[in-house]
């Protein structure tokens, strides 16, 4: 049967493979299709149940941390010394430039 006849609408998003096959396990064991878990998800979320707002809130919080606690310090590359034969040169150069 064609989606037209259907309906229902597809979406799509990914996973992190740990977490796509912990929680396939989980539903196997149970008897339970992602599409059925997702399906609820969504009707909890959609309908402001109590445990829908709450995993919204919870999303919320996190994102609001990870904003607050900032970007991770960038690891800058340790500053290049001059080694004792480029320090001398340099010196030598700014020498002779005042001598004129």
């Amino acid at each position: 049967m064609s989606d037209i006849f259907v309906d229902k609408k597809s979406i799509h998003f990914k996973l992190d493979k740990e977490v796509h096959f912990a929680l396939r396990a989980k539903l196997f064991k149970h008897n339970i299709t992602m599409q059925e878990l997702f399906d609820e998800f969504a009707r909890l979320v959609a309908t402001d149940t109590a445990k829908g707002q709450s995993i919204i809130e919870s999303i919320i919080n996190k994102k609001v941390k990870k904003v607050l606690s900032g970007p991770k310090p960038v690891r800058r590359k340790k500053k290049e010394s001059f080694n004792e034969l480029d320090s001398d040169a340099l010196y030598n150069m700014i020498n002779g430039f005042d001598e004129t």
